[in-house]
């Protein structure tokens, strides 16, 4: 994660307090060893389904480790729901409305630190990714608009990295951030998670031609390319944003999975065979 106010590779690396005390920082558990993923019923979380992972691996959770025994993918959307054998002492409220673009968000990711600079000219743009170090931090950033993975799907939450915002904990994802919660505060005053990290803009090239390809947290965008397909880059304007899977728009696929009766031990091991088989068939 990577800020616009500060290259400091401690800043927000402890629980945040006044207004973004319990925003989700709690809440975040340890997955794949380098990155996070959410409770969000007794003995279920939820991550994202790129990260991979494999039935049996440790999901490690306010000091208690936890052994996963099945997955639920969502078939349209980079949502994973993976099922534990112990129940969790808690877990996150889900936001479930539709009133999320305009709203502060509290993100938290184990990205990179901030980077070399980033100049069109000689003008600053942003800065490159930094070293991977996987530390847990926090940041904020406004919820600017709803995407879509596919037409009229509207399962994307989108963010601007934006220099002018004046917030010191304006924030960008960068890689290793995927997976992490994106909570935002609902009309009863509580802290609900509302997304989860999924994508950046880039990767960037100084020319159309696609040469000099660079990762960057840009808060202006102007005058570099941005590739669109691979191997296609247009020219870009304005703040990079970032995307998290939109929870409320995947609610109904969410409830099916965690309101069910809990697995019995068959049913987990046809689960674990039925998604590696379609693991394998992806390739």
């Amino acid at each position: 994660m990577l800020f616009v106010s500060t290259g400091d590779p401690t800043f927000n690396t402890t629980p945040p307090t006044g207004e973004y005390a319990e925003s989700g920082w709690d809440l975040q558990g340890t997955w794949l060893n380098d990155f996070l993923g959410t409770p969000i019923a007794p003995q279920y979380f939820i991550t994202a389904k790129h990260l991979n992972g494999a039935v049996g691996q440790p999901f490690t959770f306010q000091t208690t480790t936890y052994t996963t025994d099945a997955f639920f993918d969502d078939p349209s959307s980079d949502l994973r729901i993976w099922h534990v054998t112990a129940p969790f002492p808690t877990f996150a409220p889900l936001f479930l409305g539709s009133s999320e673009v305009g709203k502060t968000a509290a993100i938290f990711g184990r990205g990179t630190q901030r980077g070399t600079e980033v100049f069109f000219d000689t003008t600053l743009a942003g800065w490159q990714w930094g070293a991977a170090d996987h530390v847990l931090r926090w940041g904020t950033n406004q919820i600017s608009g709803i995407g879509s993975n596919s037409p009229g799907a509207n399962d994307l939450l989108t963010a601007k990295f934006d220099l002018a915002s004046g917030n010191p904990n304006e924030a960008h994802l960068s890689i290793g951030d995927s997976g992490g919660g994106l909570f935002i505060k609902d009309t009863d005053n509580v802290w609900k998670l509302a997304g989860i990290n999924y994508s950046v803009d880039g990767p960037y090239s100084p020319n159309a031609q696609g040469t000099g390809v660079f990762n960057a947290a840009l808060f202006d965008q102007s005058g570099f390319f941005i590739e669109h397909n691979s191997g296609t880059f247009v020219g870009a304007t304005g703040p990079g944003q970032f995307s998290a899977t939109r929870i409320s728009a995947r609610q109904d696929f969410i409830a099916g999975v965690t309101g069910a009766p809990e697995p019995t031990a068959g049913a987990l091991l046809a689960t674990a065979l039925a998604v590696m088989g379609t693991r394998r068939r992806r390739g």
